[in-house]
């Protein structure tokens, strides 16, 4: 307490101070009822600024070390909050649109792959593989486990198993989603039910989703 406010109190202004208790209260009340998404999304937030310089130094570092002249970005054509709702949403209209702004700009997917690593509850990165043909059909992670079991009832699909490890169902009454980030491309996987810690979905393997997922060089986000 400086000492003006010192004075104050002693000339009867124990009001004032009242109004600030209530005031650090209400504030402190206002904190405790933001989510753990909402609270990810605040300290995203604050470090956004950061990581937009390091991305532009890092876009001229690129191009200096290739002899090109570094190449304008247009980041700015796509808002953090629309980056942020991609990562949250992914499946809405308006992420769609985003999405495909994303896949063609390496300074916005660099940001967007960030944005990821703060939100995300889980994650497992670039796999150790003998060659990059062989498809990984397992990930262990301390928060998570994947499998991929080839469908005996239809050779050209794939089942897709995730089990959370102590989660409780309630905390994803919309299910995960699993984002799948490899190189410049990158795939959305919705496990829309969340049952005793486990979800599954049905992939055709000669997709592209199904060639992220088991790729050895795709990193994984689990939101």
């Amino acid at each position: 307490m400086s000492n003006t406010d010192s004075g104050n109190t002693g000339n009867g202004n124990t009001g004032n101070g009242d109004d600030t208790n209530n005031g650090s209260n209400s504030h402190n009340r206002r904190a405790q009822l933001l989510g753990s998404k909402q609270a990810s999304i605040f300290t995203v937030k604050q470090q956004y600024r950061q990581l937009t310089g390091r991305v532009v130094e890092q876009e001229q570092k690129n191009a200096a070390k290739e002899n090109m002249r570094p190449a304008k970005t247009t980041s700015k054509a796509v808002s953090f909050a629309e980056l942020v709702q991609c990562a949250c949403f992914p499946l809405t209209k308006k992420s769609v649109m985003v999405k495909k702004t994303i896949e063609s700009n390496l300074a916005l997917l660099t940001q967007y792959e960030w944005i990821l690593r703060k939100m995300s509850i889980a994650h497992s990165l670039e796999q150790v593989a003998a060659s990059t043909e062989i498809k990984l059909l397992s990930r262990t992670t301390e928060q998570f486990d994947l499998q991929i079991k080839r469908d005996k009832s239809n050779s050209k699909q794939a089942q897709v198993l995730l089990r959370l490890n102590n989660v409780n169902d309630a905390a994803y009454p919309k299910g995960v989603f699993l984002h799948c980030v490899a190189e410049e491309k990158f795939a959305v996987i919705h496990f829309a039910n969340v049952l005793d810690g486990q979800a599954q979905i049905i992939v055709e393997e000669e997709s592209a989703t199904f060639s992220l997922l088991t790729s050895a060089n795709t990193k994984l986000y689990l939101c």
